[in-house]
């Protein structure tokens, strides 16, 4: 599926904006790996990285193409690509920090080694877990735009724009019952029940109220916009449940 670069603009700069929040709430220093981490025998964190990525973004692809079969050529459509940090160059001049993040103008998931590495040793046990989940996170945002659900952000942006963050934050979500739809179907993960506690425990600590802190305004920042703890554990978990990306349709909820 070929994209003008000028497509869902406005969508592409919230995507590639939020996505870094994470990856931003968590770092503490800007440095990488020690540039001779190998030297005494040990891999450098970044194969481990790599390594997980990896099976996350085969695993991913292939479950989408069963679920969706009519869009498989869509959904191999897509792109990764590991960069130290995501700058203008990667996305049509947007600036996206340290990712990962998915950009709908090429198609590309962009997984930041940095950040990433320093997000798994946060997560400590269930770090696997978690770095899985924000890849099946941001291919459920290469789903989102294949079903045209850029588009419709785009136009509800265009017309309620004070719902700004509301809208944002249902469209993150939705990104979140994607990945538990993933997980749902996937061969590597749905039977297994320790994967899936791993993952509970990391969703409870990647909330806006957990990364940026109960002290600031989520909705006043533009970083805010991933969801609480508890609504981003619930799509997920929806996600997760039925197996049914038709079930995600966060813009049509109530409440997120």
């Amino acid at each position: 599926m070929r994209q003008s670069t000028r497509m869902c603009w406005t969508a592409v700069a919230t995507v590639v904006g939020a996505a870094a929040a994470l990856a931003a709430g968590w770092a503490t220093r800007a440095d990488d790996m020690p540039a001779h981490a190998g030297e005494r025998g040990v891999p450098p964190p970044v194969f481990r990285l790599q390594a997980v990525v990896a099976r996350a973004w085969d695993d991913s692809i292939s479950t989408w193409k069963r679920l969706m079969v009519l869009r498989a050529p869509d959904i191999g459509m897509v792109n990764l690509r590991f960069v130290r940090r995501l700058g203008p160059a990667n996305c049509y001049g947007l600036y996206a920090g340290e990712g990962p993040a998915y950009c709908s103008g090429n198609q590309t998931i962009f997984v930041g080694t940095a950040a990433a590495n320093r997000l798994m040793a946060r997560f400590g046990p269930e770090g696997e877990a978690g770095i899985t989940f924000l890849i099946g996170h941001e291919m459920g945002h290469h789903i989102q735009n294949i079903n045209g659900r850029f588009g419709l952000l785009n136009s509800a942006l265009a017309r309620a724009p004070a719902n700004r963050i509301d809208l944002m934050r249902r469209f993150e979500l939705e990104a979140d019952c994607y990945a538990g739809v993933w997980i749902h179907s996937s061969d590597a993960w749905a039977n297994s029940s320790r994967f899936r506690a791993d993952l509970t425990r990391v969703l409870n600590n990647i909330g806006d109220d957990k990364v940026l802190g109960h002290h600031r305004d989520a909705s006043a920042s533009f970083a805010g916009v991933h969801g609480t703890s508890a609504q981003r554990r619930r799509w997920f978990t929806r996600g997760v449940k039925s197996g049914n990306w038709h079930v995600c349709d966060a813009f049509g909820a109530a409440q997120p």
